[in-house]
């Protein structure tokens, strides 16, 4: 893994290891920093966003993951137009190259997730930031089709044509279909242990508009069925 760090990049601190993955390492290899930049895939956050949605990262620590970040031109700040009116910090093009290797670590750290404990903390935006991992690139929508999933923590907009997909926080201006349900449900939905035809008439699940849409949006993602460790 023999390479030349971009100029861009300034480190403080470094493995000093001509070796792409070691310098990877110096730039994200901090506690808290993968998980900092899982949340921005989705897109823009304000500060206090990422605070709450990354429990016990503590303001200090997030404040200096975010420092380093922007200095090394993975994430920027930007200031939003008036009435929302704020900061912002988000993915830069240069940290927008580490998608599809956040989502392989995803799909790998999932074999794992049978031996967590219990009682362990969820988000909308981490199961959403899943369905990108799971996609099933060999499906194909045939016409651009948008759906609003209204989940536990808001609004997310998943927009698919051919083999694409594109999924971010936020309401569509359009969508061909509008769902509503928990987190938990849908993430049942994907891994086919809840029938959408039970979760409609338990109301775990609602719909507004093309109920048609439902079965596409299903079969785009390939979730794995998480068995619990028996070690």
């Amino acid at each position: 893994m023999i390479g030349s760090m971009p100029s861009h990049l300034t480190l403080t601190r470094s493995y000093a290891q001509l070796c792409g993955i070691a310098t990877a390492l110096d730039v994200i290899g901090d506690r808290w920093t993968l998980l900092v930049l899982r949340d921005l895939l989705l897109g823009p956050l304000r500060f206090g966003d990422l605070l709450e949605g990354l429990p016990g990262i503590g303001t200090n620590t997030l404040t200096a993951r975010l420092k380093h970040l922007e200095s090394s031109d993975v994430i920027h700040r930007r200031l939003l137009p008036m009435p929302d009116r704020g900061i912002v910090y988000e993915l830069t093009a240069y940290g927008r190259e580490l998608e599809p290797i956040l989502l392989a670590l995803g799909r790998w750290g999932t074999k794992s997730m049978g031996r967590l404990p219990a009682d362990v903390t969820s988000r909308s935006r981490w199961l959403v930031a899943a369905m990108l991992a799971f996609h099933d690139e060999t499906q194909r929508i045939p016409q651009p089709t948008t759906w609003e999933l209204r989940l536990t923590d808001g609004p997310f907009t998943v927009q698919a044509e051919g083999t694409s997909l594109a999924i971010t926080a936020g309401t569509p201006d359009h969508a061909d279909l509008i769902l509503t349900t928990n987190d938990e449900s849908l993430h049942q939905l994907l891994t086919h242990r809840l029938n959408p035809a039970e979760a409609i008439t338990t109301g775990a699940l609602t719909l507004e508009g093309d109920a048609a849409q439902l079965p596409p949006l299903i079969g785009l993602f390939a979730f794995p069925v998480i068995e619990a460790s028996t070690h």
